[in-house]
């Protein structure tokens, strides 16, 4: 080291100040762009890692053991927080389909991911659920949020999962993946998508359109331009499912597990049934249907 140091230290005491002067410069301008491509190639190996596929699985009354030992308020929102932090990723679209929903900080990040990242937000729930005076439902309807549900329903809509910055099909890449899965249009019979894929294509068609990214590369190519964000999800985005509703019990004290995954053989069907529950559950809910929230009646007092 000092066999470098000593020649270059004596060059530069033989320059003038000008030299002096520009020699000091460079050194700084050099380490900046030094620097500056230090962060970029950082930046980039993050990006690149928080975009690798994995599969997560959580079960919602184990906790993970940390030295030094974590608060209690953190051990009893780990799975809450982890929840959240996923949802502020979304850089595209949050898809939540949900039986019941109380917890405020998950229903805070999705009202923010609308608000500050213009993310589309669309949420089904169960009727037998949206009543329920603890649901987040109607702060995500004060933020113009379109929840829809089944009026008069006898079946529950019993689904706990939700698609973060998932693809948005169109009608002919539903129908097609439908029919892989199910069988020809003449098999079908069993529920109302069933029936439309046979009789009322141009109402697929209206909700759905004709063409997406899955099937139109200048929509894909755009779509892949408009993901900007530093810790974006998984290409394909994400999906989040397993027994758990999204209470606080349900994700700190219940029996209840949680999978977090990336891999589009199980996030692809799960697109697919959230659009078909949107088809079918035409109702769209509205506050004035909805008693005031517990929570809003603590605050008035």
């Amino acid at each position: 080291m000092n066999g470098l140091l000593q020649p270059s230290l004596a060059f530069f005491k033989s320059l003038g100040w000008r030299g002096k002067l520009l020699a000091t410069f460079g050194v700084i301008v050099s380490t900046d762009v030094i620097y500056e491509l230090w962060l970029l190639l950082r930046d980039v190996v993050h990006r690149k890692k928080s975009q690798m596929r994995f599969c997560e699985v959580h079960f919602m009354n184990r906790r993970k053991i940390a030295n030094p030992s974590p608060s209690s308020l953190a051990l009893k929102f780990e799975h809450t927080n982890r929840l959240v932090s996923y949802i502020d990723r979304a850089e595209k679209s949050i898809y939540l389909s949900m039986y019941i929903f109380t917890i405020k900080e998950v229903c805070e990040a999705v009202i923010r991911a609308k608000n500050e990242r213009s993310v589309t937000v669309r949420v089904v729930s169960c009727e037998s659920m949206v009543y329920n005076e603890g649901s987040q439902l109607r702060n995500l309807i004060d933020a113009d949020i379109i929840v829809r549900y089944k009026l008069n329903s006898e079946n529950l809509m019993h689904h706990k999962f939700c698609l973060l910055d998932t693809d948005w099909w169109c009608a002919n890449c539903l129908m097609a993946f439908h029919c892989a899965q199910y069988g020809e249009p003449a098999n079908m019979q069993f529920s109302t998508f069933d029936k439309a894929v046979i009789s009322d294509k141009p109402g697929l068609y209206r909700l759905f359109g004709s063409s997406c990214t899955r099937c139109d590369s200048s929509k894909r190519k755009l779509s892949t331009r408009q993901r900007s964000g530093s810790n974006p999800l998984p290409k394909g985005g994400i999906l989040i499912t397993g027994s758990s509703n999204w209470t606080m019990a349900a994700l700190s004290l219940h029996w209840d597990n949680m999978i977090l995954t990336s891999f589009p053989e199980m996030v692809n069907p799960f697109s697919v049934e959230f659009q078909r529950i949107w088809y079918e559950m035409n109702d769209i809910l509205v506050s004035s249907q909805l008693p005031v929230p517990t929570y809003k009646k603590d605050d008035a007092k």
